[in-house]
């Protein structure tokens, strides 16, 4: 409690002698004691805005599956979007996607959260190789959650989005996964097990309280039968595409039209094919007449190769702003039809030659969906020299309207 010998007096210039001044004093006084008050209220009230904004703001733990650079580069936009909100966002995943997301984020804390090596084989039998391999999935579906058991205890978070990790959930935290695969493609000789698969992954999707699926309605699907063959879990959610590249500090728009005969060629994926795809496209395109790019999607370290072809540049890796810039100067884009690049493409509003990797069932059904909607399917084993790659796309608008909510509108009601 404030003493009176506290009071500085003299800054009132009281004259206590003077009985005319009584009234003078007691006013002072007055005065002096409500400004303490309101001085008193007003740091009240910004210690308690603090306290409410600091309850406001969440931990949100991203987990994405390490099977390329697809998974983390879509989760992009929802871990800045949380960001911009001011919520604490940590990303655990393997040390290459670490690696690249340090490069195109540096602002998001990461820990380490290692996966399955998946390879690919060089024949095309990748189904098979996966079929074999499940028992070893099945395992590591066991070791995730125990990884996301010690990472909750680390974190405490409030959230944890999980890009296709099954067992990146935990129970006293509420829990998301991002999935587009809902259904997967078998060949022909084992179709009739899709629809048993389709349940299995629904029994994997139950325990998420909201499994937020990257698409629009049927109309308007880019995934097809990846989402919409079989009726939808009931804590799926429609969110629309998700694209690294949906991003309003980019500048999407560049004021001059492609080069003409521009090729850009992106070549993505796992082991083997990646680089066998890259030695093919390497030969074909040696006497090709425009200016050609190819991004090899390696070593994340160094963007630019040393030894290329004349007039040909090749990059190990391009951070999205320049990878926008090249996908926007290029006449001809060549790439995977992985579902990330079907949706990059889609809010670029650009077409592709699509090769996809052999083996790759679920590669292979979206290059015939999309093969003269928006894309066109590129055979390689027939393409042996620059003239026979197709010039023309299809007329159709890329940008189609739908009625399916934007991922920040599904972010704002979360």
């Amino acid at each position: 409690m404030m003493s009176l010998n506290s009071i500085p007096f003299a800054q009132l210039k009281l004259k206590v002698k003077d009985k005319k001044n009584i009234q003078t004093v007691f006013s002072k006084l007055l005065s002096y004691f409500c400004n303490i008050i309101k001085q008193k209220a007003i740091r009240s009230q910004v210690t308690e805005n603090t306290e409410i904004s600091a309850k406001t703001k969440k931990t949100v733990l991203f987990c994405p599956l390490d099977w390329g650079l697809g998974h983390i580069a879509r989760d992009l936009p929802l871990i800045k979007e949380f960001r911009k909100h001011g919520h604490r966002v940590i990303v655990a995943a393997s040390q290459t996607l670490i690696g690249w997301l340090e490069k195109e984020y540096p602002q998001v804390e990461t820990t380490l959260f290692e996966g399955p090596d998946i390879r690919y084989t060089k024949n095309g039998a990748l189904f098979l190789k996966l079929m074999l391999f499940l028992p070893h999935l099945f395992r590591w579906l066991k070791k995730e959650k125990s990884i996301t058991s010690a990472l909750v205890e680390k974190y405490h978070p409030d959230l944890i989005v999980s890009d296709n990790r099954y067992g990146a959930r935990h129970h006293s935290v509420y829990s998301v996964i991002i999935t587009h695969q809902l259904m997967l493609k078998m060949p022909s000789l084992l179709r009739w097990a899709e629809y048993p698969v389709h349940l299995l992954i629904k029994r994997l999707i139950q325990p998420f309280r909201e499994c937020w699926v990257p698409d629009f309605e049927k109309e308007h699907s880019l995934a097809g039968d990846l989402v919409h063959k079989y009726p939808l879990p009931e804590n799926a959610r429609l969110i629309g595409p998700l694209s690294r590249f949906d991003d309003p500090e980019l500048n999407a728009d560049v004021s001059k039209q492609p080069d003409p005969k521009s090729l850009l060629a992106i070549i993505s994926g796992p082991e083997p094919q990646r680089s066998l795809l890259e030695e093919k496209l390497k030969n074909i395109l040696n006497n090709y007449p425009g200016k050609i790019c190819i991004v090899r999607g390696t070593d994340i370290r160094s963007a630019r190769v040393q030894k290329a072809p004349k007039k040909m540049k090749i990059y190990n890796h391009l951070q999205t702003p320049y990878l926008l810039k090249k996908i926007k100067e290029s006449e001809v884009i060549i790439s995977r039809p992985g579902y990330s690049t079907i949706m990059d493409m889609y809010t670029l509003k650009k077409s592709i030659l699509m090769i996809p990797t052999p083996g790759q069932t679920e590669q292979e059904y979206l290059a015939k969906y999309h093969h003269n909607k928006s894309h066109k399917i590129l055979n390689i084993k027939h393409i042996n020299t620059p003239g026979n790659l197709p010039d023309t796309f299809p007329e159709q608008v890329l940008n189609n309207t739908s009625p399916t909510k934007n991922f920040r509108e599904v972010l704002n009601l979360l």
